[in-house]
């Protein structure tokens, strides 16, 4: 019986040390970048929920954590990891908002 408990002791062990979260698989050299106006970069981050944010710095950083939190919470749902990349919108060179494009999944 004391080995059963103690094998039994070294799989929970093992396992608790083995299993990590699941983290998203983030590709910046897949990035792509595009130039828009302001009018078309204000309404995109309107509909991202961004609306009293002023454009800049603080929006691309916000759509870009935001996004990468919802695909850690998929990636635990599904139980696997998504390489993704983002599209990040530039307003006179600077990327005011990210935007990670959908991609389907196939297994």
């Amino acid at each position: 019986m004391k080995k059963i408990g103690f094998i039994l002791m070294a799989v929970f062990l093992t396992a608790a040390i083995g299993v990590k979260t699941a983290e998203a698989a983030y590709l910046p050299e897949y990035d792509k970048y595009v130039e828009v106006s302001y009018e078309d970069a204000r309404r995109i981050a309107d509909l991202l929920g961004l609306k009293d944010v002023q454009l800049g710095e603080e929006t691309a950083r916000l759509s870009f954590e935001m996004q990468e939190k919802l695909i850690a919470k998929i990636e635990v749902i599904l139980k696997t990891e998504i390489d993704h990349y983002y599209i990040w919108l530039t307003v006179d060179g600077q990327p005011v908002l990210g935007i990670d494009p959908p991609v389907p999944l196939y297994n």
